[in-house]
């Protein structure tokens, strides 16, 4: 079941050995690593813990972690190809997803609370990072649920991004991530209050797109940064695939939206947070089906490499429509 799910995210590896690293020998960046790990959680149905899953640094160490796990049974599915459509649209709020159901049955008077709270970062904003926004009125053109795209360039991004939002876009707005900043329960309790369900999408990916598929299923909006990442030099980097997959097998539109100026305010591993204008645009809603060259936007019954096509497509048009934007902000 290894070997199987590291060729599906390799190229041009003919023998695979349990001293390669994933990263230097395998060539695995963190979304590919993290589908290795999402392809043995399904092949085995189990969960791996974060930390081991982390640390697991060669073929060998997620051998060891994934028979600590199974206690050396077989497989269920290895014979399957790894299937995105499948594990989305067939994801429930269960069991194993107990952290969503704080954002869907939380009590409206707390929503009112941040939202009052973010009206005061958003009042700030305005005067000291010269906050300038435009394209609201394309979140008034569509309904939920949907999701909204954002570049990443500061830990300010999720801020500036929701505190422009309306009552009722904020309080149907979630968020799935940023585990570092919510481990103790205080901030677990923060993070319950700010719509964020704590999970790692690099160790736990199938959680975390199972989580952002129920929210989305519920009539919710899901706050996702493509990027993953935050850029240190105001550039557009890479964008990952998880907002095309979810946008795509459940058939909602995707809100592309271009941040500027924020990384000049708070840089990438600085300490230190400068004053420069910030320029915020919401971009027309597009769903899949529009930029793809066939009616079904589902990859339901495609090959992995035709299902990764149909994704990667949809990845590349939200990166050229927010680059688009970034352009004309910056004239």
């Amino acid at each position: 079941a290894l070997i199987k799910a590291i060729k599906q995210n390799v190229k041009d590896v003919e023998k695979i050995h349990p001293q390669m690293s994933l990263e230097i020998d395998l060539g695995l960046d963190s979304l590919s690593r993290a589908e290795v790990f999402a392809f043995l959680e399904q092949a085995f149905n189990i969960e791996f813990d974060t930390d081991k899953a982390a640390n697991a640094l060669t073929v060998g160490e997620v051998i060891k972690i994934t028979q600590e796990q199974t206690g050396g049974a077989d497989a269920e599915v290895v014979s399957q190809d790894f299937n995105w459509g499948d594990i989305v649209r067939n994801a429930e709020a269960d069991k194993n997803l107990p952290e969503i159901q704080t954002i869907l049955n939380k009590p409206a008077f707390l929503d009112w609370i941040v939202y009052a709270g973010f009206k005061f970062f958003k009042l700030l904003f305005k005067i000291f990072l010269r906050l300038e926004v435009s394209g609201l009125e394309e979140l008034k053109r569509i309904k939920r649920p949907f999701l909204i795209c954002p570049n990443h360039q500061s830990f300010f991004d999720p801020f500036v991004v929701t505190c422009n939002f309306d009552y009722d876009t904020l309080k149907n707005s979630f968020a799935v991530g940023a585990t570092e900043f919510f481990k103790s329960s205080f901030m677990k309790s923060i993070a319950r209050l700010l719509n964020t369900i704590p999970i790692d999408p690099d160790t736990q990916l199938t959680k975390a797109m199972k989580a952002g598929a129920v929210g989305l299923k519920y009539g919710k909006i899901l706050n996702i940064f493509p990027e993953g990442e935050r850029a240190f030099d105001g550039d557009l980097h890479q964008f990952k695939k998880g907002a095309a997959i979810l946008a795509t097998e459940l058939n909602m539109p995707i809100v592309p939206v271009a941040l500027d100026g924020l990384y000049k305010v708070w840089a990438r591993d600085s300490g230190k947070i400068n004053l420069a204008k910030v320029k915020m645009r919401f971009g027309k809603p597009f769903y899949p089906k529009d930029v793809l060259s066939d009616s079904s936007a589902s990859a339901d019954g495609l090959s992995k490499a035709d299902s990764e096509a149909k994704y990667e497509a949809v990845t590349a048009y939200l990166k050229a429509e927010i680059q688009i934007m970034i352009d004309e902000m910056r004239r």
